[in-house]
């Protein structure tokens, strides 16, 4: 058998590991509630997850494939009902930013009256907002499903991660490229609108960390709201 001190370090391995896999649970919670609670019932369930694994593993006379399969056909659901959310929001932004590059163009053409700017870069900040946050919504979702996978495997003792992450790889929600093509245009409409007049334009707020402290989210919410001063009375704006 092992010595005392061996024992004593598996021990001590074995409650930070389980007090990791708390913390990412309570994290998942307080940032989803936190940044996104209207987006909560799309999200990867990771509670429940976890609830199910726990009863599957407790079940010590089910076959390994039968417990592979069942929990694959779980997991799957999860990440169905994510993709699906992050699909329509997606369509949701294509149709958004659209309707806004018109505005820009006529503003360019000076078919739309100057005043009309300081609108159109609050609606590009609120874009761009919401866009970063979907961003945030997909690598929580993603590391929930990378989590719940690493627990199936230290639990049951069998390998499904790489299996399962090969197969989800050409999602939409897990290749995220239409979504990194939205915040770049949203964020070339605004660079054009601010070679317009002189009223200084909003800062766009910054792509926030995965799992960043709550400390950035009344930084990226005032951000989205800030309104641009109004420009300076002895300045006559250019009619094109």
């Amino acid at each position: 058998g092992r010595s005392p001190q061996g024992r004593d370090t598996a021990g001590r391995a074995s409650s930070l590991w389980s007090t990791r896999a708390m913390k990412f649970g309570k994290i998942l919670r307080s940032t989803v509630d936190a940044r996104m609670p209207q987006w909560r019932e799309f999200m990867v369930d990771y509670k429940a997850l976890k609830q199910e694994l726990n009863q599957r593993a407790a079940n010590s006379g089910a076959q390994p494939e039968d417990l592979t399969a069942a929990f694959t056909a779980l997991l799957d659901e999860h990440v169905a009902k994510a993709n699906d959310f992050y699909m329509d929001r997606i369509e949701e932004g294509v149709i958004i930013l659209h309707a806004l590059s018109q505005h820009v163009e006529r503003l360019l053409a000076g078919t739309l009256r100057i005043e009309h700017r300081t609108a159109c870069q609050k609606s590009l900040v609120s874009v761009h907002f919401q866009l970063l946050l979907l961003q945030h919504y997909v690598a929580l979702n993603f590391t929930a499903v990378t989590k719940i996978l690493k627990k199936f495997e230290k639990k049951l003792y069998i390998p499904l991660r790489n299996e399962y992450i090969a197969a989800i790889i050409e999602l939409p929600f897990y290749r995220c490229e239409a979504l990194g093509e939205l915040v770049e245009e949203s964020e070339r409409q605004f660079r054009v609108l601010e070679g317009l007049g002189s009223t200084p334009p909003p800062p766009l707020p910054p792509l926030p960390g995965a799992l960043q402290a709550s400390s950035a989210d009344s930084q990226l919410a005032a951000a989205a709201q800030q309104q641009p001063p109004p420009p300076p009375a002895h300045q006559h704006q250019h009619q094109h």
